[in-house]
């Protein structure tokens, strides 16, 4: 043995804390200290013999090429390595390299064991799946007294672990407290470690052979930091009337503080020294100051400090960060090197037509990015509904006074930056209760299939006519390569017809009734082909949500895609995660989600955890989580909108899920019924901007106003002021304002309409009403 491994098992010495890794203990204040080292060990001089005091326990282990090795054919053998510690305290620093040689299945792991008990179980156990970039890739798992698993929490790593790659694997046990990374990338973040407090380390595999190698465990006689303070949290928002009303972004950080906002907009640059500051403060000093209070977008415009943007987050354990930039390279790249970093792209352009808007949206997906933010005087209620059906949130920058913010608010942007929150603030306390501003994104599910035959061109044509924002439908491959649409895999539920898709020519269904078994009105109704469906909607003012049933058809389906030009007006979706993942990377430009169904947590903080698991999850794989609604909830919902994620979830068929989720701020429902919202009023327009009145005098507004329905009808209907009580400036009798005392008061035309059983309000941008 090496001279210098004398007792690596037993107590060696103290040695600094290790290189690279930074502690946050509140907000901002680092720690950091001595430790003493309890293991180390990298097994150069151990061919074919154990460390002294090391066991196996279970299984095949053995020493073999300067690595530990172990070797479990099936989950039924696993392999298991016992290392006892001469000091039983569980508070431990515990940190190894390891590398998959081979898996059974991508579901199967290796895992670092701790605090084991009684040499054999219970313990704690880091697992990690050779699939980590599944959702359970990564767990926080304990072996419980009965020998049964509990997993307490479990996530993912942004990449699936390779194959002969060595992975820096470390644990950080303090008390209850543990933290797990990758790479020294924080991947779980946990408290539930309150069962065991002590015992001993090891090593196991099951159903994979993979190696261990430079192990090294210390002990850690700091506290970590309460796990409220992880990073999954939801900052404070102004109180408002408004259903899904913008996040606040203060553009710099004392706009941020001076108001509360819960985001900061952070403008980073090197400075003279190389170091990266925003507006001369240290970056990683800011980071530490918003921690846990504010999320922080860092507005990047320098090319060449990307490595070190990435160093600083590190260091912070920072991970819920938005990178926004008017250069996509910079987003992309940085995105590329942290893939749960957001991505956002700054438009700088004069003009805001349809060419720039579309050209607008294919960098923003291209460029691993959701959000666009764009200057307040570029948006309207038009091309902001535009782009969110084609997935892309809206950050407005602007809302300089409380005018400008009303006039932003009712763009139906997600997010307004602003160097005077306090003017927004302001505008949103102004409201009627239940308001809505931003124009919901209706899916029509396969057509309408309460009035018509599921997934048929009369079906579709429906749809457009009750003015679905999107339309969406199924597809599937026939035996000789032919995309249709269906969405099962049979024919028989929909069709006279019977047999898999996947065993029927495309003749053999286009033969195929799609109409009759829904009423004779349809009959003769056709399965149609997906380019059929394209080329009917084509240049129409509609979106096409595809979802694609099968695997490998993803590059057909955006060849026929570009075939038809039609690039801009379709966005796709799968419960298939890696097909929507093969689609982003065929052709970046065109939107992705990701379809999937999964149980609410029980508690408010798991609530948030889970959401923030999920937008990280949906980031790095540049998806749209598409969840069914049943799986949302407020705390998800509100901390995709605070995140500029915008989602589209599936499916409502009954008039009181869909009424409870708008009225949470859902903002993409996926329904049968595209009826119900057909004859909803989606604005008000003002007929007059600003009065001028006297104390004493009064002036009256015909309280009609055009109202514009999905349909694009317009009609004049009966409506009514409204002005936030006791404002001291102004009262209402009716339509009349009468002035009261010198100052500015907002004035709204307000109409109430019934939707899905309940009273909602519209209303139009304010009526400015100065009394001097």
């Amino acid at each position: 043995m090496k001279s210098n491994r004398f007792m690596k098992w037993g107590i060696i010495g103290v040695v600094a804390l290790m290189a690279g890794v930074v502690y946050l203990f509140g907000a901002g204040k680092m720690a950091s200290a001595e430790q003493t080292v309890l293991v180390e060990e990298d097994f150069d001089l151990l061919e074919g013999v154990m460390p002294e005091g090391w066991s196996v326990i279970q299984g095949q282990a053995s020493v073999e090429n300067g690595a530990l090795k172990l070797t479990s054919p099936s989950s039924a053998s696993p392999a298991r390595v016992l290392i006892p510690l001469p000091d039983k305290n569980g508070n431990i620093v515990f940190e190894a390299d390891m590398t998959f040689v081979s898996a059974v299945e991508d579901t199967r792991w290796a895992s670092m064991m701790f605090r084991v008990q009684s040499g054999d179980y219970p313990y704690y156990q880091f697992a990690i799946r050779r699939g980590t970039n599944a959702l359970n890739g990564a767990e926080f798992a304990e072996r419980n007294a009965q020998n049964k698993w509990v997993v307490p929490e479990a996530t993912f790593f942004t990449e699936k672990f390779e194959y002969n790659k060595p992975y820096r694997i470390k644990i950080i046990a303090s008390n209850n407290r543990v933290q797990q990374f990758i790479n020294n990338k924080l991947v779980i973040n946990t408290d539930q470690a309150s069962g065991l407090l002590n015992g001993d380390i090891g090593f196991q595999a099951n159903g994979s052979t993979v190696l261990f190698d430079n192990v090294k465990v210390s002990s850690f006689e700091q506290a970590l930091p309460p796990v409220e303070n992880a990073g999954a949290f939801l900052p404070q928002e102004p109180e408002t009337n408004i259903i899904n009303a913008p996040t606040l972004i203060g553009q710099t950080l004392s706009a941020a503080e001076s108001s509360n906002t819960a985001s900061v907009l952070l403008k980073v640059e090197r400075n003279g020294a190389g170091e990266l500051v925003t507006n001369g403060v240290p970056l990683t000093e800011a980071l530490a100051n918003v921690q846990n209070k504010r999320i922080p977008i860092l507005h990047i415009e320098t090319k060449g400090i990307e490595g070190a943007i990435i160093d600083s987050l590190d260091a912070a354990l920072t991970t819920d960060v938005h990178i926004v930039s008017s250069n996509p390279d910079i987003v992309k790249s940085i995105t590329n090197l942290m893939p749960t970093a957001r991505g956002g792209i700054i438009y700088t352009k004069n003009s805001f037509n349809k060419h720039d808007i579309n050209e607008l949206i294919r960098t923003v997906h291209a460029s691993n990015a959701k959000v666009a933010l764009i200057p307040e005087k570029l948006l309207d209620a038009e091309n902001v509904h535009y782009l969110h059906t084609r997935m892309v949130a809206v950050w407005g920058i602007g809302a300089e006074d409380e005018g400008s913010a009303h006039a932003l608010i009712h763009t139906g942007a997600d997010g307004i930056i602003t160097n005077n929150p306090a003017a927004s603030i302001e505008a949103l306390g102004k409201y009627p209760e239940n308001t809505i501003v931003k124009r919901p994104i209706v899916a029509a599910h396969r057509g309408v299939p309460s009035l018509a035959p599921e997934n048929t061109m009369a079906g579709y044509r429906l749809a457009y006519e009750l003015g679905a924002d999107q339309i969406e439908t199924d597809l599937q491959l026939t035996k000789d390569g032919h995309l249709i649409i269906m969405h099962d895999l049979t024919v028989n539920r929909t069709t006279n017809g019977t047999g898999a898709v996947s065993d029927l020519t495309f003749d053999e269904i286009r033969q195929l009734d799609a109409g009759i078994k829904y009423s004779e009105e349809f009959a003769g109704e056709k399965v149609p082909t997906f380019k059929e469906f394209l080329q009917e909607f084509k240049g129409k003012d509609v979106i096409l949500l595809v979802e694609l049933k099968g695997v490998g058809i993803e590059e057909q389906v955006i060849r026929e895609i570009e075939e038809e030009g039609m690039v801009d007006q379709v966005v796709l979706q799968s419960f298939d995660l890696g097909s929507m993942i093969d689609s982003f990377e065929l052709k970046p430009e065109i939107p992705v989600g990701y379809l999937y169904s999964a149980a609410v947590p029980a508690t408010t903080e798991a609530k948030i955890k889970n959401a923030q698991k999920m937008i990280d999850y949906g980031t790095s794989n540049n998806v749209t989580l598409n969840a069914s609604y049943g799986s949302t909830y407020q705390e998800f919902i509100t901390y995709m909108r605070q995140r500029g994620m915008l989602t589209m979830h599936w499916t409502f068929r009954g008039e009181e899920p869909f009424r409870d989720k708008l009225a949470e701020g859902l903002v993409g429902p996926i329904t049968d019924y595209m009826q119900w919202l057909t004859d909803s009023p989606i604005r008000l327009e003002t007929p007059i901007k600003k009065i001028n009145l006297k104390p004493g005098k009064t002036s009256t507004v015909q309280a009609k106003a055009f109202v514009n329905y999905r349909t694009a009808k317009k009609e004049n209907i009966a409506s009514e002021l409204f002005v936030v009580e006791d404002n001291g400036v102004v009262k209402l009798n009716g339509n009349t304002i009468e002035a009261v005392s010198p100052g500015t008061a907002q004035v709204f035309v307000k109409h109430t309409f019934t939707m899905l059983g309940t009273e909602w309000n519209i209303v139009g941008e304010t009526i400015e009403v100065i009394v001097k």
